[in-house]
């Protein structure tokens, strides 16, 4: 593995091409799970980018990998048993111009090599992709040990860093190709709910832009659903539970989390909504509901205060807002559907809790 030219790395970047998934890719996507979309997307990179990196540590197997390794066995460095080499490896690499992908399981690479993100990627502006794979309750039935429920919390502190959520594998693969693309220091979740695909037709994955999935049909919205993730599916159907309901919602899917979109939340609040609900698999604390309660009490968006109505001369209350996610605190080990039961994140409750809200 030869350091690149600047010369190879201009040639490299414009070889990888945009963050697009066309709708006939988007079909062969879902029938994959996402470690196999990460495979898919490296072997493509592997193909186009001869300065492809994927630092490994011991669970590199389960990743789809073989057609990558095919084509450019040096991509490939393995660790073993060792995040926190992981990822000064891969600092390493992408500091030598290498377009440098470090997955792993969620919680291990952020929490437990929390010290060396924050020196090389945030310090030193090592412009990594760590990928959290199985974030959230996916592997909850490993314990708390193998829960992501603070990644977030811990990657959305660390200055510079840019946190991504897809939520489907078909954004997964865009989310991933913009950042090969666009090599800086960033985090991106991965997990698999309910199988559903959001993006069906296709998308171009555009970051730190907010994306509209359901609009309620002959009503003005009284609800913002905000959610990040693949529980975003989950808020779609919820927002359809409340218009049988007769309370009109909409669903606006944050795959950026950092940086976030500020200008779709300042659009929100502005807009006469009564409530803002912020949805994701993922702590309650420090999440994308902290984020979000952070902007808008800065702006003034938040119950207590008042904003302008959108098209209209008039001060209008600012809408209050509800997080919705995980505890605070750990839970004993179980299945990924059992755990968001049991934190009231089936759709009928999170339909259940807005209503009681208003």
């Amino acid at each position: 593995m030869s350091r690149p030219t600047s010369e190879a790395r201009e040639r490299s970047v414009a070889a990888v091409g945009s963050a697009t998934v066309s709708a006939q890719e988007a079909a062969s996507l879902e029938s994959m799970n996402p470690k196999q979309v990460f495979g898919h997307v490296m072997g493509e990179l592997a193909e186009k980018d001869p300065n492809l990196a994927v630092v490994v540590s011991d669970y590199g197997r389960r990743l789809n990998l073989e057609h990558m390794r095919e084509v450019m066995p040096d991509a490939y460095v393995q660790c073993g048993i060792a995040e926190q080499n992981q990822v000064e490896v891969a600092s390493a690499l992408a500091n030598e111009g290498f377009t440098t992908f470090a997955p792993c399981y969620a919680t291990f690479i952020t929490s437990r090599v929390l010290d060396q993100v924050r020196v090389n990627l945030g310090m030193m502006r090592s412009p990594v992709t760590l990928v959290g794979v199985s974030c959230g309750c996916e592997s909850g039935m490993l314990g708390a040990s193998h829960m992501a429920l603070e990644d977030i919390s811990c990657m959305r502190a660390i200055p510079g860093l840019s946190v991504f959520g897809p939520a489907d594998k078909v954004e997964l693969a865009a989310v991933l190709r913009e950042l090969a693309a666009n090599p800086r220091p960033a985090y991106v979740r991965t997990n698999e709910l309910d199988g559903t695909c959001l993006h069906a037709s296709g998308t171009t994955f555009v970051p730190g832009r907010a994306e509209r999935l359901f609009v309620p049909v002959g009503a003005a919205p009284e609800v913002a659903i905000v959610a990040t993730g693949t529980i975003a599916s989950r808020a779609v159907e919820a927002a359809r539970a409340l218009g049988e309901r007769g309370i009109a919602a909409e669903v606006l899917e944050f795959a950026t989390i950092k940086p976030l979109d500020t200008s779709a939340l300042d659009a929100i609040a502005a807009s006469g909504v009564r409530l803002v609900v912020t949805l994701e698999e993922h702590s309650v604390v420090g999440g994308l509901g902290g984020a979000v309660a952070e902007h808008l009490a800065e702006t003034g968006g938040v119950a207590g205060t008042s904003t302008i109505c959108a098209g209209a001369n008039q001060l209008a209350p600012a809408p209050t807002l509800l997080r919705l996610g995980m505890p605070d605190e750990y839970l004993e080990a179980d299945t990924q559907q059992n755990l968001l039961a049991r934190a009231s994140l089936t759709v009928e409750d999170i339909a259940r809790r807005i209503a009681e809200r208003l």
